[in-house]
C-alpha cells in the first residue's frame, strides 16, 4: 500500500518535464532499481574478472589490493546497489524521500533490548548449539576475541552492510511490503539478492556451469532463511535500517571462517547451528511482535 505522503511527494516534487530515466523510475521504481543495480554490478565485476584472468590489463593492480579479490568484488556490488537505490528514491519520491531513507539508515534511537538482541542473539545461539552438537570450547581469551571481532564487525558494517541493507531492506523490501505481506516480500527480495551475489563465485575457485548453479542455489537458500529475519527486525526496530544492517554484519561475523563461532569452538557444527539459530531467532521474534508484521503497520511506518 503506497502512503499518501509518498503519493504527494511524487506529485509535488517531480518537475513537469522529466528526463526519460527519471520518468521511468517514477512509474516503475523497482524495475528501474534492479536494471541500474545489475547493470552496474555485473559490468564492474565482469571487468574485474577479465583483469583477474589477464584477458584485459589490470592484473598487477588487482595483486596490490589490500583485501582479497572476492571482498573487493563485494565492494563493487555495494557501489552498484546503493547509488541505484538513492537515485530511484530521489526520482520517485524527491528529496523528502531521500531524507526519509537517510533517517532510517541512521535511526539509532531504538529500545536497548533490540540492540542487545542484535549483538548477542546469533553468536550466543550458534555457539551454544555448536557445543551441544559436539564441538569443543577453545581455550582463548574472551576479551581478545571480543575486541578483534568487534573491529572486523565495524569494518564490515561501515564498508559494506550499511549501504547494502539501505538498498535491500530500506528500498526494495520496504516497497515490496506495500504490495505483499512481509514473508512474501522477503522471499521476493531473496531472488535478486541471490543473483546479485552470484558473480562472487567467479573469485572463489574454479568456475564451471555446475559451480555457478550450486552457488546460485546456495545464495537463494541463504536468502530464504536470512531475508525474513532482517524483515522481521526491520519491523521490530521501528524501521531502523541501521540495526538491520548491524544484524547482517553480526550474521557474517558469526558464521565466517574467521568469525565468532569459529574463534570460540573447535569443530564444524557452527555452520549448521547458525542456520538453525536464524530460524529460531526469526520465529521467536516474529511471534513476539506479531501485531507489527501486518501491511497496516507498514503503512503506519511509512507515515513516520
Amino acid at each position: 500500500m503506497t502512503s499518501s505522503v509518498l503519493r504527494n511527494d511524487r506529485h509535488t516534487d517531480a518537475p513537469t518535464a522529466t528526463p526519460r530515466l527519471r520518468n521511468w523510475a517514477l512509474r516503475r521504481p523497482l524495475t528501474t532499481f534492479l536494471v541500474l543495480a545489475f547493470s552496474l554490478a555485473y559490468g564492474l565485476m565482469a571487468v574485474l574478472y577479465l583483469a583477474h584472468r589477464r584477458t584485459i590489463p589490470g592484473r598487477s593492480v588487482i595483486d596490490q589490493l589490500p583485501i582479497p579479490i572476492d571482498e573487493f568484488a563485494g565492494l563493487l556490488m555495494v557501489l552498484s546497489l546503493f547509488p541505484a537505490a538513492l537515485y530511484v528514491t530521489w526520482a520517485s519520491e524527491g528529496r523528502p524521500g531521500v531524507g526519509r531513507l537517510v533517517r532510517r539508515a541512521t535511526r539509532w534511537r531504538v529500545h536497548f533490548g533490540w540492540w542487545l538482541l542484535v549483538f548477542l542473539a546469533l553468536p550466543a545461539l550458534t555457539t551454544g548449539m555448536a557445543l551441544v552438537a559436539g564441538d569443543s570450547l577453545r581455550h582463548v581469551s574472551p576479551v581478545r576475541v571480543f575486541l578483534s571481532q568487534l573491529v572486523l564487525l565495524a569494518i564490515n558494517f561501515i564498508a559494506t552492510n550499511l549501504w547494502e541493507e539501505t538498498s535491500w531492506a530500506g528500498f526494495l523490501q520496504t516497497r515490496l511490503e506495500r504490495r505483499h505481506n512481509l514473508l512474501v516480500a522477503a522471499v521476493l527480495t531473496a531472488v535478486p539478492f541471490a543473483f546479485m551475489h552470484l558473480p562472487l563465485q567467479l573469485f572463489l575457485g574454479p568456475v564451471s556451469a555446475t559451480s555457478l548453479l550450486f552457488g546460485l542455489l546456495a545464495y537463494f537458500i541463504l536468502g530464504l532463511l536470512f531475508r525474513p529475519m532482517l524483515a522481521v527486525f526491520l519491523r521490530g526496530t521501528g524501521d531502523s535500517v541501521l540495526l538491520v544492517a548491524l544484524l547482517h554484519s553480526v550474521f557474517n561475523r558469526t558464521g565466517n571462517e574467521n568469525g565468532i563461532a569459529a574463534a570460540l569452538t573447535d569443530g564444524n557444527a557452527h555452520g549448521l547451528t547458525l542456520l538453525i539459530a536464524v530460524l529460531l531467532l526469526t520465529t521467536a521474534t516474529a511471534v513476539a511482535i506479531r501485531p507489527r508484521l501486518t501491511r497496516a503497520h507498514r503503512h503506519y511506518l511509512d507515515q513516520l
